[in-house]
């Protein structure tokens, strides 16, 4: 038995993808110039298919948009210099190749516009 090889028990990186609803916030009554942008964490999902499927069925404001990160399961075994990998999404769902906050800027401005007439 000296000749027995130990078996080392290799661990995979474990995954989930965290999804997180981001809206631009008022800070002041409407007209607001310098909005806050919100985040919260919406949902947790094991695969990046069920985080994409959660955020086409949750469709939120036109002047809101999803992230999804994925996070290593056990942060303490990963690297410190390990970044969360991040997709962005539109309030339909729809991939983006660049974070939205642009139009999403343009369209809470837009909406700020259509409150303030609806309240006169």
């Amino acid at each position: 038995m000296a000749n027995a090889r130990k078996r080392v028990a290799r661990t995979r990186k474990r995954y989930v993808w965290v999804v997180i609803h981001c809206e631009y916030f008022p800070t002041t009554a409407p007209p607001c110039e310098r909005p806050w942008i919100d985040e919260m964490v919406f949902h947790v999902a094991g695969s990046l298919r069920v985080a994409e499927e959660y955020v086409r069925i949750h469709q939120g404001m036109p002047y809101s948009w999803w992230k999804v990160e994925r996070r290593a399961v056990d942060e303490a075994d990963s690297n410190a210099d390990d970044r969360p990998v991040t997709t962005f999404y539109n309030h339909r769902g729809t991939k983006r190749a660049n974070p939205p906050h642009a139009w999403a800027r343009k369209a809470f401005d837009k909406w700020q516009a259509e409150e303030a007439l609806a309240s006169d």
